[in-house]
């Protein structure tokens, strides 16, 4: 994968073609290396959603709508099929409502609104969960530590969190009869961040929808699952 700024000159993306035709979005705390061992099986382009990675941070926190009508303008006409994992697969159904697309691919995606916990939301707890489970890095988290109490992190920390909330609270039913396009839903039997009953309520509402379930996975998933996943988006 070649590593390029895209034509906004504020988005990063990862590419192994001139002419891709699947496009990668990475989970909530993700990048595009995120999808290393599974998109070197493809002719695609991986992006850092802004925000994360190394994209430039949004001014201002958006919701999922928000995030597809930006990345819509930055994703190749050669693109057919859109990938995304959680916050991505998100976007994804945004993105097929925009633009016709062969097949989008959603993984472990809260499709449907789930009551938000009590506590207040912490972002700073949740890269350290993330930490915990080896998708930020001990170096990346470090990173973060020092910036935390600067007065740029806690600016951006604001507009992520509300862009968060508002993922959290994002509600897509009345969205996903609307599709016109096919969707394989992929979960994991133990995914707790997006219940499998989450996709098996989408996968009714979707007209033309196939859901597949990973025995004994959880919401991170994309790396011992990687065939599978593999698999599916060669349907």
């Amino acid at each position: 994968m070649i590593a390029k700024v895209l034509s906004d000159d504020l988005t990063y993306a990862q590419v192994n073609s001139e002419n891709p035709n699947i496009c990668f979005l990475h989970g909530w705390g993700g990048e595009s290396n995120d999808w290393k061992n599974i998109s070197k099986e493809f002719e695609c382009i991986a992006i850092d959603i802004p925000g994360f990675g190394k994209s430039v941070p949004f001014e201002r926190s958006g919701s999922p709508e928000f995030y597809a009508e930006y990345l819509v303008e930055l994703i190749p006409d050669s693109v057919e099929v859109i990938v995304g994992h959680s916050f991505g697969g998100v976007i994804a159904v945004h993105l097929s409502q925009l633009k016709n697309y062969k097949k989008i691919v959603v993984i472990g995606s809260p499709l449907i609104r789930s009551p938000l916990q009590s506590n207040p939301f912490s972002l700073f707890n949740l890269f350290k969960f993330l930490n915990k489970l080896n998708i930020i890095s001990d170096q990346r988290m470090e990173k973060i530590k020092k910036n935390y109490g600067s007065d740029d992190y806690k600016n951006a920390n604001k507009d992520l969190r509300d862009t968060l909330v508002k993922a959290v609270n994002h509600n897509m039913s009345e969205i996903l009869p609307k599709i016109n396009t096919n969707v394989q839903l992929v979960y994991g039997e133990h995914d707790l961040v997006a219940p499998l009953e989450n996709g098996k309520i989408a996968d009714s509402l979707i007209p033309d929808s196939d859901l597949t379930i990973l025995p004994k996975e959880n919401h991170f998933c994309l790396n011992s699952s990687k065939e599978k996943i593999i698999e599916i988006i060669k349907r």
